[in-house]
């Protein structure tokens, strides 16, 4: 595999920017589709877990009933290329990290025993917290992908615009998420910028780096 260069990840960093505008025209690739759906599906997460699920929406009427949801990003969610929801488990249950064991024992050519002492620790830290510090834990394991997500697209010279402000609930009702493990919890639209979106060229504001960085 070819390194990248550490140019080319901050030139990537800096073109970026969270697209307000979309041209409907232009499609991704579906080598770019594959590879931005893998970079999910491989994000890291606590103790591999992965407690989320991807959905990648593209029924046009389904997007519109998504939009009218939130007004302000309605455009977005119907002109990107690909529309994906992060959804969350809402619970991480002893059977979920026995599953996840198992995975691992296979994968890894292991016995039961040998595995037995992090799936003790899984179970004891994870499964054992309360129902709402499940969720919040679980949320931010979404967040991880969301920014691998973002990330990647960059490098791609892929436009993509993190959406925060959905209505969970509708999402939920109109994914087909009620009653399920999963809810909504982010969403991301990629594609790439129109021309006339004037944010394209704003200059980046980030506060110094003295002010962020802080070596110990």
């Amino acid at each position: 595999m070819t390194p990248v260069t550490a140019d080319r990840i901050v030139e990537a960093m800096n073109w970026r920017y969270a697209t307000k505008i979309f041209d409907k025209s232009k499609k991704l690739s579906e080598e770019d589709r594959v590879a931005l759906l893998a970079t999910m599906r491989l994000s890291p997460s606590s103790y591999g877990l992965q407690p989320w699920k991807f959905l990648v929406v593209n029924d046009p009427d389904t997007r519109r009933t998504l939009g009218s949801f939130v007004p302000a990003n309605k455009s977005k969610i119907e002109d990107c290329s690909m529309l994906v929801v992060l959804a969350r488990r809402t619970s991480t249950t002893v059977e979920h990290v026995a599953r996840h064991a198992k995975m691992l024992q296979d994968a890894r050519g292991v016995s039961a025993e040998t595995l037995q002492p992090f799936k003790d620790m899984v179970t004891q830290g994870v499964a054992g917290r309360s129902a709402e510090a499940q969720d919040i834990w679980n949320s931010r394991q979404v967040y991880v992908a969301l920014g691998s997500a973002i990330a990647a697209a960059a490098m791609l010279k892929i436009d993509a615009c993190p959406m925060e402000g959905v209505d969970r609930e509708r999402f939920d009702e109109t994914l087909g998420l009620v009653d399920t493990d999963f809810t909504t919890t982010v969403a991301i639209a990629f594609g790439y910028r129109d021309q006339n979106d004037p944010y394209a060229s704003y200059p980046r504001t980030r506060r110094p780096a003295a002010e962020v960085l802080e070596e110990l």
